[in-house]
Formats: C-alpha cells, structure tokens, sequence
C-alpha cells in the first residue's frame, strides 16, 4: 500500500487544551498530534499535632503523541501514548510512558441552520503503565462522550458531555466542557474552555473545575500549532497548565 503525502483541506486552526470537536479525519488519511503539557499543583494541609501547614508541590511534564485515522469520511479511531515525568516533593521522581488509550468517535449528523453537529465518541484508558510510580492507575477506564459543535460566521461553539466508567472505583466520573472559539482570519483561532468533572458526591472544591485560553494558528494545509494555559478554579485542579501541540495532516 502506498500512502502519498499531500495536503488536505483544513478550515481553520481552533485552539483547545480540552474540549474535543465532532471534527474527523479526513477518509484514508492520518493525523499525528505531538504535544507538550506541564501542570503545577501547590496544596497545603494542616497537621494538628504540629499545628503547621505542609506544603505539598506536584509537578508533571508529559510529551504525548496521538495518531489518528480515518477510516470513512464521518468516522476516525486512534490511539495515544504518553511519556511523562513526575516529580511531587511528597513522593518524590518518576518517568516513564502513561497509560495507552485508544479511541474512536463518528459524528451521526453535519449542523444546520438552527441545529449542530453531533458525534460521539468511545474511550478506553488501558492499565499498560506502571502505577507504583504514579504514571498510572492500575485499572480500565471506559468513557463515553457526546460531542456538539455549532459555527456562527466567525464564532464556533462546543459541548462536551461524557461518562467515565472507572476501573477499581466506587464512582464512576461525569465530565462537562464548553468552550467558545474566535476565527480571527485564516490562520489565527483564540479559545476560551471550562472544564469540569465530578462524581456527584463532596464539595465544588472535591471535584476539578478549571478554565483555559488558547491560541491556534494554521501554518500551512498540513500543519497547526496550538498553545494554551490552564488555570486550576476549584482546589482539586492542578494550579496551571501549559500546552502546546503540534499537528500534521496527511
């Protein structure tokens, strides 16, 4: 089989750290993402018997790379892989690769006039990292999400809705995501995401809830680059996050 490197129709680079599009690839063709993400977490806990305040500092760098293909013209599956490095001041140093996930998504119908797009998409988070150092959990993971986009001249909205089956839990996870996204010409995309998760059960500051701002910028037909932070809004959210990804189309 031979696969021709060429070019394939993009409309414009939309910036996003979390939210996910009911976008494909195109039938027949691939698509590699490589991206880096940092994340910083700062936590204080009071000791009674010391009557002080420990602080905890966590740190993450990930490098990740996902390819994806399309296999019809609505419909893609892929799969990801992550190298991390951890360093937590409670915990200590750590590197290795995460958990492998694979995927798929297939979006049922285009948007209308009035209606948007829909596509849902299927998950599965393996236990192939070794979760004695923290690079992963140990179980299966299944989510479930449904995906709406709707376009407005130079304005795109999306909604996230998934469910997270979570291997070795007593609580399964809901996550939410929507975003607003600004086509500023061809070639330039701002974002702006929330992002939340929850499993119905503690306070606001028990489940993660954070904001992003994003810039896209479209290079050429096979190429965009995304950069991105993340900003921790309840307390079980890492403090900040910075993302940058790197796509190739062909």
């Amino acid at each position: 089989m031979i696969f021709l490197f060429m070019a394939i129709p993009v409309v414009r680079s939309e910036a996003v750290l979390y939210i996910d599009d009911t976008s494909t690839v195109a039938k027949r063709h691939f698509s590699l993402a490589t991206s880096a993400d940092f994340y910083k977490d700062v936590e204080e806990e009071y000791d009674p018997d010391s009557e002080e305040y420990t602080k905890t500092v966590s740190k993450q760098l990930s490098f990740t790379s996902c390819l994806t293909y399309g296999l019809t013209d609505n419909w893609e599956a892929g799969f990801s892989l992550p190298y991390t490095f951890l360093n937590d001041t409670s915990s200590g140093k750590a590197n290795g690769f995460g958990d492998l996930i694979v995927g798929s998504k297939y979006r049922f119908w285009e948007e209308t006039d009035t209606l948007p797009s829909f596509a849902l998409a299927f998950d599965l988070k393996a236990d192939s990292a070794n979760d004695d150092k923290g690079l992963g959990t140990g179980k299966k993971d299944y989510a479930l999400s449904s995906l709406f986009t709707k376009t407005a001249g130079d304005y795109v909205f999306d909604l996230n809705l998934g469910y997270v089956f979570v291997g070795g839990a007593t609580d399964d996870l809901f996550l939410y995501c929507v975003d607003a996204g600004y086509y500023l010409n061809d070639r330039f995309g701002l974002c702006a995401e929330l992002y939340g998760e929850t499993d119905f059960d503690g306070r606001f500051d028990d489940n993660v809830f954070s904001c992003a701002f994003s810039l896209g910028y479209q290079i050429n037909g096979l190429a965009c680059i995304e950069s991105g932070v993340g900003i921790g809004i309840s307390r079980a959210s890492p403090d900040y996050q910075f993302s940058t990804t790197l796509t190739l189309d062909f």
